[in-house]
């Protein structure tokens, strides 16, 4: 626990609540001591153990207003004995701690009933702001609010380091509402993960989830694609036709790149979101909808709202809680743990049990543009190449050029010269032979299609990133997409 600068809050968000009994539940004496103090010179009483059993005997005897209780004890854990707190205190909130959560803990910390998650180290102000809501606030009900699934799939989340253990705590305490959930981050990062891990947890578990990217659907059909239309509301438009909105009734949709959805259909997701209802594409009747809308997207949406691209009432409507997803160069001490979780995956336990220090610090040397999804197909590709003996750098992919290393790229003067070389040729004419016609665009044939090839691998087969990163619209790529005969499978490396 660290200290930090006073806030500048307004008076009225600082003030003390009426003094209360704060028990604290923590085997370090010095995380006892820190809220013990904290606590005290707000006015309120606090008294302290080592071991939930102590706790709950305390919890018995004084029937503290707020428990503080650690996971990680030394007979019972927190998580196993919250309920016992919950019960023993008439239903007083409980804040869990941990320094080694994980999405299960948290999740299951607040499924218990569990008020909220604080991942140490913790400010003191962040402890403090959390202790004022939690007292200030009745509790409505100390009951389970979903069931804990315990088996996560092979596409869970994981991770230990405190970026991914404060988005584990988001996911946990907005998985049981029905609030619209904004997931950012770089290509790669895991945003459908977590959209995935958000549905697993919330009372719509049992009902369809719906991952849609909007981007890849015929852009002169995105409306009707995912609200339906009428007949004769268009050409073709033969017979009625439900949208993807529809076949996600009662359960949960996830709009990859939100960013990039047009304008029009920008204005019916939030009539969803505000009223709950759509119109299909030429219909006048409104649909009633329930349906829980995630988003995600890689791009800056602050700066397309300045650029008149995205609308600011949908931003704020979506982001009801906002998850942001760091790049892997910001965690670099999950490498080791994902490593393992990805030879798991493949069934090399022994690979994952063998992993080297010396192999996880060449690894975190790496600059992984491509995130958790590039580390996961370097491993895939080195656990081939190893055919089961320990792995080692060698067995793993040339690292992947992004746009950070220009340093390992080959020199301007190389290009040109590449450019030159190929140029000669074709200009320089004998004497009665006739000259080559249409150099520019023989060049631009030979260059442009590894160009679209290059910049769809490097945005992980997202059109709409790579058109991004060309400086062209989505339409015109798409038109040379097709003039070239570039098909996903081209893009993806795999012809």
């Amino acid at each position: 626990m660290t200290e930090s600068r006073p806030t500048d809050e307004p008076d009225a968000q600082r003030q003390t609540p009426r003094p209360a009994t704060v028990l604290v539940v923590d085997d370090e004496p010095s995380i006892c001591w820190a809220f013990e103090r904290m606590l005290s010179e707000q006015g309120h009483t606090v008294i302290t153990a080592s071991s939930a059993e102590e706790g709950l005997r305390l919890a018995a005897d004084r029937r503290p207003d707020l428990v503080l209780l650690d996971v990680r004890l030394p007979k019972e854990d927190g998580i196993s004995a919250l309920p016992k707190f919950i019960e023993t205190s008439g239903g007083s909130p409980v804040i869990v701690m941990t320094a080694f959560g994980d999405l299960e803990t948290a999740v299951a910390a607040v499924h218990r009933g569990a008020s909220e998650y604080l991942v140490k180290p913790f400010n003191l102000d962040d402890a403090r702001r959390v202790c004022q809501v939690a007292l200030s606030t009745s509790r409505q009900s100390s009951a389970p609010v979903a069931v804990v699934r315990k088996d996560q799939g092979d596409n869970r989340l994981v991770g230990s380091s405190p970026a991914m253990q404060q988005a584990f705590r988001q996911i946990a305490l907005v998985a049981a509402s029905d609030l619209s959930v904004l997931i950012t981050g770089e290509t790669g990062t895991g945003k459908e993960l977590v959209g995935a891990a958000i549905h697993r947890h919330s009372h719509r578990s049992k009902q369809v989830y719906l991952p849609i990217a909007p981007v890849a659907l015929n852009e002169d059909l995105v409306e009707s694609e995912l609200f339906g239309h009428v007949k004769g509301a268009f050409t073709g438009a033969d017979a009625d036709r439900s949208g993807l909105f529809d076949r996600a009734e009662g359960g949960t949709v996830f709009l990859d790149e939100i960013g990039d959805l047009p304008m029009s259909v920008q204005v019916k997701l939030l009539r969803v979101l505000d009223q709950g209802e759509y119109l299909r594409v030429g219909d006048v009747r409104p649909r009633r909808c329930n349906v829980r809308v995630l988003a995600a997207t890689n791009r800056d949406l602050h700066e397309a709202m300045r650029q008149g691209q995205f609308r600011e009432d949908l931003y704020y409507r979506l982001s009801g809680l906002h998850i942001h997803l760091p790049p892997l160069r910001e965690r670099l001490e999950d490498l080791a743990v994902l490593c393992r979780h990805f030879l798991r995956r493949l069934g090399n336990e022994s690979a994952a049990e063998s992993l080297s220090d010396e192999l996880i610090d060449a690894l975190s040397k790496r600059p992984w543009h491509g995130n958790v999804r590039e580390l996961n197909h370097a491993v895939e590709h080195a656990a081939v190449v190893a055919r089961g003996r320990s792995l080692t750098i060698d067995d793993f992919p040339p690292a992947q050029l992004g746009r950070d290393s220009a340093a390992v790229q080959p020199p301007e003067a190389s290009l040109a010269d590449a450019v030159a070389a190929w140029c000669k040729p074709r200009l320089e004419v004998d004497a009665g032979e006739k000259a080559t016609m249409g150099l520019h665009a023989d060049l631009i044939a030979a260059i442009e299609p590894t160009l679209l090839r290059l910049t769809l691998q490097a945005t992980a087969g997202s059109r709409a990133a790579a058109a991004e990163r060309l400086g062209i619209h989505r339409g015109t790529l798409r038109e040379k997409l097709r003039h070239y005969g570039i098909n996903d499978v081209d893009a993806s490396g795999g012809k």
